[in-house]
């Protein structure tokens, strides 16, 4: 497909459908070896007790390992699987002798896996998996609560050190009753970076601050960044605490114009959609400003709602004309889209979500295993080359920072 001239945040050659599908894949397979491998674990701990622990069920221990295979999607696939011995004679795993000839993602399991995550779908996944294998489904429910934990690890335990930023996107995705956040860093090169996922019932300001203080201690600089949010209080709470008073702030627009709409009448969507993109258009902060003034005199006719709205924001949609970015990258930078676009792909499946009792942290599993294969196709963003405007003006900022909460 030939590349356009205009292109999302947040994009691949290939088609949508072709997009999720190999993404959704791709995550399904990884999902499957990952359950195989602790289910080999499981069965050779019961046998042999932990490693190192020598108490093992009536002389069994371990003999390392050897290369077999598993069916997966009607092909073998290779797999490391352990040994054991009992009496200097091989034991034959349980497990492996279920695996040899059952398709661990045959369709009838796809059927369940890309039908949600539910409580009413993934139970039949258990009873199909454990079914077909002649398991306890006590067993494969372990395991696959085990491996699908291991993405939100990889994400929260990520060194950041390394990493050059210039800006943090902050967003909060609700799925039913709770919040997953996220943190997307952008380095001085344009590229993005998952830097945590944290779930909680609400967008508090505790909970912003702890993911936070997370992040700097897993290396991140406390410097000056433009903080791009979704408009949370909490968040902005949370920053003021960490990084000062006086760190800029950049409100998400997109947010922010779904947020005043909900108190226009239709009839009126039309102009105000025409002022908003004028606004926020404007590549000199005082003609946006006296453009703002004008904006709020028109909502003030119309809805007091709406305006106190767009007071609550205090400039901070206009954060990075004051700046004086250049458009293109003001436009990127101008919300949190490239969080929204990576979560394109999650949220379909995770909106179907009707209960979370299998764990509290369900949501930020589930999101951090499908943003895992996201973040290998994000792309550079829009209006990189300009970043070294932005660098510099970070850099003449003077913000005074708290000490920071313990």
């Amino acid at each position: 497909m030939q590349k356009q001239s205009y292109q999302p945040s947040f994009e691949i050659v290939k088609s949508v459908g072709e997009q999720i599908r190999e993404i959704v894949e791709c995550q399904m397979r990884h999902a499957a070896l990952n359950m195989v491998h602790e289910l080999f674990n499981q069965e050779v701990e019961r046998l042999c007790g932990s490693p190192f622990s020598r108490k093992g069920d009536e002389g069994h221990h371990r003999g390392g390992s050897e290369v077999s295979s598993v069916l997966v999607q009607g092909q073998r696939m290779k797999i490391t699987k352990p040994r054991v011995r009992k009496n200097n004679e091989e034991v034959i795993l349980e497990t492996h002798s279920a695996l040899r000839n059952y398709d661990i993602l045959c369709e009838r399991v796809k059927k369940h896996m890309m039908s949600g995550v539910s409580t009413r779908d993934y139970e039949p996944l258990l009873d199909e998996v454990a079914g077909g294998l002649g398991l306890k489904k006590s067993s494969v429910s372990k395991a696959f609560k085990k491996v699908s934990k291991e993405s939100l690890d990889e994400f929260n335990a990520r060194d950041l050190s390394k990493l050059d930023l210039v800006s943090l996107m902050v967003d909060g995705v609700g799925f039913g009753d709770i919040t997953v956040i996220v943190i997307l860093g952008i380095d001085t090169k344009g590229k993005k970076h998952i830097l945590g996922i944290r779930q909680a019932e609400t967008e508090n300001w505790e909970v912003c601050r702890d993911l936070f203080e997370s992040l700097i201690d897993r290396g991140l600089e406390v410097k000056n960044y433009l903080f791009v949010i979704d408009g949370s209080k909490a968040l902005k709470k949370a920053i003021r605490k960490i990084f000062g008073d006086r760190a800029p702030v950049q409100r998400c627009i997109q947010h922010k114009k779904r947020n005043i709409l909900k108190y226009l009448p239709k009839e009126r969507h039309s102009e105000f959609y025409r002022r908003w993109k004028k606004l926020h258009g404007l590549h000199n902060y005082q003609d946006a400003l006296s453009e703002h003034k004008g904006l709020m005199n028109w909502l003030g006719n119309i809805s007091h709602a709406a305006v106190t709205s767009l007071e609550e924001a205090e400039l901070e949609t206009l954060t990075t004309a004051k700046l004086a970015l250049p458009r293109l990258l003001r436009q990127t930078l101008s919300s949190t889209n490239p969080i929204e676009s990576a979560f394109s792909i999650a949220k379909p499946k995770l909106k179907r979500v009707k209960n979370w009792k299998s764990g509290k942290d369900q949501g930020a599993r589930w999101s951090a295993s499908v943003l895992i294969e996201a973040e290998k196709r994000f792309r550079t963003i829009r209006g990189f080359k300009e970043l070294p405007i932005l660098i510099n003006e970070l850099k003449n900022l003077t913000i005074e920072k708290e000490e920071r909460v313990a």
